[in-house]
């Protein structure tokens, strides 16, 4: 541990007994600060942990230059306040008509609770946390800077090369709390580490776009719990400023209230990053009950971020015309010395060598994948790459998809105007298999709610025919896991379906490509090593990935997308194609890179 484990455990002791009469169980705490105050924000790991063993929430904002969604917040709450103490007047006639609008459609009396105001705030001082006359330590001495200088410059790099982020932009990042040991699995030190990437990620980004925020809620282990309250509350407002101008009645009734509660001042990031740990955001209601419509009205969105991101690979995209308003990238919670390692590398060099891969598959009919038999059987795989020879589908990169000036062959081939998604560390080349037969054993790592290990003698054994998939074989723990992942996703599906809130074509495609293979890469990342976290070992040059579920093509989509990733090395996997001509096209051979 390179941090100062004993004083962090003092830290939340300390947290804990300043809250226990502040705070209820069940309710959330909302804590906001200055981008600048490092204190205050290193002081949340602790306090983070303190109130998810009080069983509260958090929902954290730390603010930058512009101040948007937390003034808009707290208009709201204070108009509801007044709404609940009888107080009439045309804002909580907009405010009631709005709710009323919402429980009438969803018959459900659950969206009203979402906008009563927290049970407390902590806001950030100088010297401590104010809690209404009562102050609170900050507590950061657990803290020490690690690589520090090398992390501004590996996210400068990320931001500059990866995002292509402009002077005039505002980027948003997310970030991962620290929850209580029972739901933590991944190591405390990753968490920890995650603090740091995100703080000097806001740092470099600071220096080189208009402004910069920072923000935070207590993560859900189900995907099927509720969101916490406030940030569910942030996202329908946000969702329903940019559709208060559709025709249907709680769109309608929202534009008479945005005016009272400032809604005008919430605008989608230009740029957004994410840092995600074990979990779920947990569900949308107003999402999963009535949905975001394109104007058209002829689909609808499920969340606020999906609509201003508008993935290329989303049905949606190709129906709603408007213009995606954001970039977004995702990382894991990776420790320090592998994100530098793997992120600091020099993306447009990385792009030209994943160039060469795309361009013999661009051309190719079939792809082998061939190894030697291991634990677990023998990889063996056939892919049929008409479509791609056809230009019906694309090959892709993860290195520089998030930079604007970039073409996106996605949009070209598929005619959507889409927005743009990567992965940091980046470093494959993927695409969508349409036609797939074999079988491949996955022995390293699988993402599922979180990454988890593949022993090597319990591989993950998978048998695919005409593009459908079968777990022959697999840990107790990863096929416990996996099972509870498609259980609930396809509970999801079900929710849509009921809901209405997306159309059945949609729904009806979801469950089409429910036991799907949705991808296949070839990992190209110079610099990423073997570990324990997918988001790296998914990158490492000579290893390939094959993902379950949720496909990079419109039609291809799903409500999961599993990862597993195979030792190239290890099973000494032979991978070539059969180019138009009939030629042989080699790609990796015996395990070894040689394009």
């Amino acid at each position: 541990m390179r941090y100062k484990l004993k004083q962090f455990n003092k830290d939340v002791a300390y947290y804990k007994r300043a809250l226990k009469r502040l705070l209820s169980r069940g309710e959330t705490c909302i804590i906001s600060m200055q981008l600048a105050n490092e204190k205050a924000f290193f002081s949340l790991a602790p306090l983070s942990r303190a109130i998810d063993e009080l069983g509260a929430d958090s929902s954290v904002f730390v603010m930058g230059k512009e101040r948007r969604v937390l003034p808009v917040l707290r208009k709201t709450w204070k108009l509801y306040n007044q709404l609940k103490e009888g107080k009439e007047s045309k804002a909580t006639k907009a405010l009631h008509g709005f709710i009323q609008s919402v429980e009438k459609k969803t018959k459900s009396k659950y969206f009203e609770k979402l906008f009563k105001q927290p049970g407390l705030e902590l806001i950030a001082a100088k010297k401590g946390f104010r809690a209404g006359d009562k102050s609170i330590e900050f507590r950061n001495q657990w803290f020490k800077r690690f690589k520090w200088k090398q992390l501004i410059a590996t996210n400068k790099r990320i931001l500059k090369q990866g995002y292509g982020l402009g002077k005039k932009e505002r980027l948003s990042i997310g970030f991962e709390l620290i929850p209580k040991k029972k739901n933590l699995q991944l190591p405390l030190q990753d968490y920890l580490d995650s603090f740091a990437i995100a703080y000097t990620f806001a740092l470099a980004g600071n220096s080189l776009c208009k402004s910069v925020s920072m923000a935070a809620d207590t993560a859900r282990m189900s995907q099927l719990e509720p969101m916490e309250r406030t940030s569910d509350l942030a996202a329908t407002l946000i969702g329903c400023e940019y559709e208060k101008k559709i025709n249907e009645p709680w769109f309608k009734a929202f534009k008479k209230l945005s005016p009272f509660i400032g809604a005008g001042k919430l605008k989608p990031s230009h740029a957004s990053f994410a840092i995600h740990g074990k979990g779920y955001g947990g569900k949308h209601f107003f999402g999963i009950k009535i949905g975001y419509p394109s104007p058209n009205k002829k689909t609808r969105w499920q969340s606020p971020g999906q609509m201003f991101l508008k993935p290329w690979w989303a049905e949606q995209s190709k129906i709603d015309r408007r213009k995606p308003l954001t970039r977004y990238a995702i990382t894991e919670t990776l420790p320090i010395q592998n994100y530098v390692r793997a992120c600091y590398v020099d993306y447009f060099a990385m792009r030209e060598k994943a160039d060469r891969i795309r361009a013999i598959l661009r051309e190719s009919k079939t792809l082998f994948v061939k190894g030697r038999k291991v634990k677990g059987g023998k990889t063996d795989l056939r892919l049929d790459l008409t479509h791609i020879l056809n230009k019906k589908s694309p090959v892709l990169s993860s290195d520089i998809e998030v930079n604007p000036k970039v073409p996106h062959e996605a949009g070209k081939i598929f005619k959507t105007i889409a927005g743009r998604y990567g992965n940091f560390p980046g470093g494959e080349v993927f695409f969508t298999p349409h036609k797939m037969q074999g079988l491949f054993v996955g022995d390293v790592v699988i993402n599922i709610d979180q990454s988890y290990v593949i022993g090597k003698k319990q591989p993950l054994v998978v048998k695919v025919r005409n593009g459908r998939y079968r777990v022959l074989a697999g840990s107790k723990k990863i096929l416990k896991a996996l099972r509870k992942r498609k259980r609930e996703s396809l509970h999801m599906i079900k929710l849509f379906e009921k809901n209405k809130s997306m159309p059945k074509r949609l729904i009806n495609s979801m469950r089409k490509n429910f036991d799907r293979v949705g991808e296949f890469a070839i990992n190209t990342n110079p610099k990423a090593r073997l570990s324990r976290y997918l988001i790296e070992t998914e990158k490492l040059a000579k290893m390939i990935h094959i993902a379950l579920g949720s496909g990079y093509e419109p039609g291809r989509q799903t409500t999961y997308h599993c990862d597993i990733v195979l030792n190239s090395p290890r099973q000494k996997l032979d991978i070539y194609s059969i180019d138009k001509h009939g030629r042989e096209q080699w790609i990796i051979r015996q395990g070894k890179m040689v394009v």
